[in-house]
């Protein structure tokens, strides 16, 4: 957790993850199961912060990443379990994560179907 390569790899592993069980469990879409896991992973690490678990060179910056990838849900629940929801420029940033995925959900929901076109010209 302590350098870039460890944040990398956790969000290459999520990611993975989601392709392998989609094939097992087509269930949900792939994406679907990358939310789960980026939510999940995003509640660990923000809990172990928030506990003092994390080596003392950890940075706020460094955990904000797990929010930034799609954990959002997951930090503001871990933020709301361990009482850590106030004024002040971690939350703040937090808010900023969370508005900007709710423009991007918004724009994708909006453009779903160009989008799907675009998607369709490249994979044909």
């Amino acid at each position: 957790m302590c350098c870039f390569g460890v944040r990398v790899f956790l969000l290459m592993f999520i990611t993975a993850s989601s392709f392998i069980l989609h094939g097992f469990y087509p269930i949900l879409p792939v994406i679907g199961y990358y939310l789960v896991f980026a939510n999940l992973l995003a509640f660990i690490m923000f809990g172990l912060f928030f506990k003092g678990l994390l080596p003392s060179f950890v940075k706020p910056g460094a955990i904000h990443y797990f929010s930034l990838i799609g954990g959002i849900l997951g930090a503001f629940l871990s933020m709301l379990i361990f009482r850590r929801v106030g004024r002040d420029k971690f939350n703040a940033i937090e808010l900023c994560i969370f508005l900007f995925w709710i423009i991007l959900s918004f724009v994708v929901i909006i453009n779903f179907d160009t989008i799907s076109l675009k998607f369709k010209e490249i994979l044909t």
